[in-house]
């Protein structure tokens, strides 16, 4: 592995729409990321508001992928987010005339001066693309009990780190489709006063036996279809990671854990 502001670089470039990225860029959108948390913490704090504490876990977890995901099509302009609220994959190819042509004339239905986005055009998109997906980890299964015995609590607190008890990853989606997957883990980072913070990134593409059987729920519950990754899927996951933080204690637990740099 090689350094680079603070990371661990493990894989020098990734194909990236058939373009070859190189994996700097992406820390530096990660950091970038890292950099606007910092900032958002500080701005709320100012009026005594806590706003990862309100959001909560799977909300925090759904900001992080849209911060990054910004700056990412920022930096790479062979690529936007998907403009609909429910659209897949989260950041679109758009690298060449005919994905442009398409994108521009037939994703959009024109209303007064608003372009609308289609449902249909955009779930998925014609022309793929990378979905982003963000964990804080799995904890394990004895947590509550260990966690208890050492501070008197029974769950995580917001803002506590979460990595001396992290037992694995896993990534959650509604669909099993193909996909190419930009993943992130975050953790509260001690050495940032407990901010949330991106310590990690993956690259690894999927296919449909990667996931686990869609789980439908009953028809009578509100629960929406969901499903994760099968154990092939997450030996390809701990096979795929791009940089980690250049820190002893998230370094040797990813090795522990069986995440191969």
């Amino acid at each position: 592995m090689k350094d680079y502001k603070n990371f661990k670089i493990a894989v020098d470039a990734i194909d990236f729409f058939e373009t070859t990225i190189q994996s700097t860029l992406l820390v530096d959108c990660l950091q970038m990321t890292n950099t606007y948390l910092e900032s958002l913490y500080k701005i709320f704090s100012e009026l005594n508001f806590d706003l990862f504490e309100v959001l909560g876990q799977r909300n925090l977890s759904g900001l992080i992928g849209e911060i990054f995901s910004r700056y990412v099509c920022n930096e790479l302009k062979i690529c936007i987010l998907n403009p609909h609220p429910d659209g897949r994959p989260d950041i679109l190819n758009i690298q060449d005339k005919k994905t442009k042509k398409y994108f521009e004339e037939e994703c959009f239905s024109i209303v007064g001066n608003r372009r609308i986005p289609l449902k249909a055009k955009f779930t998925p998109f014609k022309y793929g693309g990378i979905e982003v997906k963000c964990t804080i980890g799995s904890p394990i299964n004895n947590y509550k009990k260990i966690l208890f015995e050492k501070t008197g609590k029974r769950d995580f607190a917001m803002g506590m780190p979460r990595i001396n008890y992290l037992d694995s990853f896993n990534y959650w989606a509604h669909h099993r489709h193909s996909t190419n997957l930009v993943c992130l883990y975050y953790d509260y980072y001690e050495s940032k006063h407990n901010i949330p913070q991106v310590l990690s990134i993956f690259s690894v593409s999927l296919n449909e036996n990667d996931w686990n059987v869609v789980s439908l729920g009953k028809t009578s519950a509100k629960k929406t279809s969901n499903t994760s990754l099968n154990k092939d899927g997450r030996k390809k996951l701990y096979s795929s990671c791009i940089a980690i933080v250049d820190d002893s204690i998230y370094i040797n637990k990813f090795s522990k854990i069986g995440i191969t740099f």
